[in-house]
């Protein structure tokens, strides 16, 4: 079976031989980088077939372990990308099966893909769709404010095993800019992240146990250094990780010191129903550690944060948070 595609307009085939990035485009899944290529499975409806890829300088070369067949797609450069698709198999169902689905692939998305559209925020949808891998277990926080992704999503990654993947559907931007990709590098997770239009879909990879922080736990306990750590974003994920029970939620139209006192030792969290702001501050009593303020495209931290807290207007929550094993 062969079959070729005219990509008008496309000057560079180089991004469509990335198969860490469009391994779905050939039906490669669970990719493994080799010393000389990939080994995967190469999937075909309910079928799942064990590979090995090899790449050369203008051809990707799919070979079924067992030899029951041998996908080759060559590259041409020209006024237009030509890819020729040749599939031999001893089963010509699933010869015609392959070569036509690759096809398919190749003429909806190849265009797109070789006019250099990295970034995935441009991505037409139907091309973010077959990027995007399909994950079991999915956690839906859409609406949701910080620190209610944040936590939400830390727990569903205790309960998984190395290996398994959880999707989070997020539309608040604070969690997607801020603190969620450093909750999965605290819970030792591999990320990735797609703009789906009017939400965020964060994949994550869990790897292993969560990262042991002796720093960030140590200052906790002796109460010091914290006015400079709420400086890292890494801390206050650490702070979400950890300060994960809700004990006290108020609406606010806006934000003051006032809302910074709380008995214990507290994590004081508020984001506005829009983008306007992110609060994290930790307390004891009266008593304000460290506070970080991001207001209107800037950020602020400690006595320069409560100076600006009398600016902070609108719609939201304050969070008052504890942690769930005592410091």
């Amino acid at each position: 079976m062969q079959s070729e595609v005219v990509l008008i307009g496309a000057k560079d085939f180089k991004p469509l031989m990335s198969l860490e990035k469009y391994h779905r485009l050939y039906l490669l899944h669970d990719l493994r980088r080799l010393n000389w290529g990939y080994s995967g499975k190469l999937k075909l409806g309910k079928l799942a077939f064990p590979v090995l890829v090899r790449l050369s300088e203008r051809s990707i070369e799919i070979l079924e372990e067992n030899g029951r067949f041998l996908v080759k797609i060559d590259f041409k450069e020209g006024p237009s990308i030509k890819v020729e698709v040749e599939v031999n198999s001893t089963n010509e169902m699933v010869a015609s099966s392959i070569e036509e689905s690759i096809t398919k692939n190749l003429r909806e998305y190849g265009e797109a893909i070789c006019n250099g559209q990295s970034n995935k925020a441009q991505y037409p949808q139907a091309l973010i769709s077959i990027m995007k891998p399909l994950v079991r277990k999915v956690l839906d926080v859409r609406g949701e404010q910080c620190p209610v992704p944040e936590i939400a999503s830390k727990k569903e990654l205790m309960k998984m095993r190395p290996g398994e993947e959880l999707e989070v559907l997020v539309d608040h931007p604070a969690a997607v800019n801020v603190t969620l990709p450093e909750v999965a590098k605290l819970m030792n997770c591999k990320y990735e992240i797609f703009n789906m239009g009017d939400y965020v879909s964060f994949i994550m990879l869990k790897l292993g146990n969560p990262v042991v922080h002796s720093l960030y736990a140590s200052s906790l306990s002796e109460r010091e250094r914290l006015a400079e750590l709420i400086k890292d974003t890494g801390f206050i994920a650490y702070l979400y990780v950890t300060f994960d029970r809700i004990v006290k939620q108020v609406p606010v139209n806006g934000l003051s010191e006032s809302y910074l006192n709380f008995d214990g030792l507290t994590v004081v969290t508020s984001a506005s129903i829009g983008r306007g702001w992110l609060l994290v501050s930790l307390v004891e009593g009266d008593k304000v550690y460290a506070t970080m303020l991001d207001f209107s495209g800037e950020r602020y931290w400690n006595e320069e944060a409560l100076r600006n807290l009398d600016k902070v207007k609108g719609m939201g929550h304050v969070f008052y948070l504890k942690p769930s094993i005592p410091i």
